[in-house]
């Protein structure tokens, strides 16, 4: 790590409590330092200049602010990325830098559990499923998770096997284990008999 490099990871460290010295890592990145509080990351530090990560909240005040985009060259292209420089004069004031921080890393953690409710709310993400099933399922009306939910393995696999006579039953095996939240491996013959029959009679049922 270079000198200024180190001074700068120094002063921001210097923001912190020494109970939350632990939580921060800092790893390489791009030719610069990714710094993460609780493996979350909040501020890079690039050539030799510190960039805290920004947000559509507080943007404006980052402006008022006079804090800078990360012009990032790409060998290609410069873009400017949504981190914003800590400008001399924020550094001198503490008191303020530190509030600032603190909200970076409450907006980094909510821009963070925001994308993980994303991801667990597609059917592709559940144990055993795929896109190419995620999207027969649309097709057949099943659009999102809590539609599959609803209709349960056994309606679903029925709708499936309107659309295309050829869907396999282990399908169905497939189905039922996603939404239990595991490997369809585990699944007893006597399970998937079981499966196979509660299908069968709801397939007698009327529509």
């Amino acid at each position: 790590m270079k000198e200024n490099t180190r001074t700068i990871t120094d002063k921001l460290l210097a923001c912190f409590s020494a109970d939350n010295l632990e939580r921060i890592t800092i790893k390489p990145l791009f030719g610069g330092s990714g710094v993460c509080f609780d493996d979350t990351m909040f501020a890079w530090i690039y050539a030799d200049k510190l960039y805290l990560r920004g947000h559509s909240e507080y943007l404006t005040m980052f402006s008022e602010l006079n804090m800078k985009a990360l012009a990032f060259d790409t060998g290609v292209i410069v873009k400017l990325l949504q981190y914003y420089q800590v400008t001399d004069r924020l550094w001198q004031n503490q008191q303020q830098l530190k509030r600032i921080i603190q909200m970076v890393i409450e907006y980094a953690f909510k821009d963070k559990q925001l994308r993980q409710r994303v991801k667990e709310s597609r059917i592709k993400d559940l144990p055993n499923m795929n896109v190419s099933l995620e999207r027969a399922l649309y097709r057949a009306g099943i659009v999102n998770l809590d539609e599959f939910k609803r209709q349960g393995p056994h309606r679903c696999f029925l709708k499936l096997k309107r659309n295309n006579k050829s869907v396999s039953i282990n399908v169905l095996y497939t189905l039922h284990c996603a939404l239990k939240g595991q490997h369809v491996a585990t699944l007893s013959e006597k399970q998937k008999n079981q499966l196979k029959k509660e299908c069968n009679e709801l397939s007698l049922l009327p529509r």
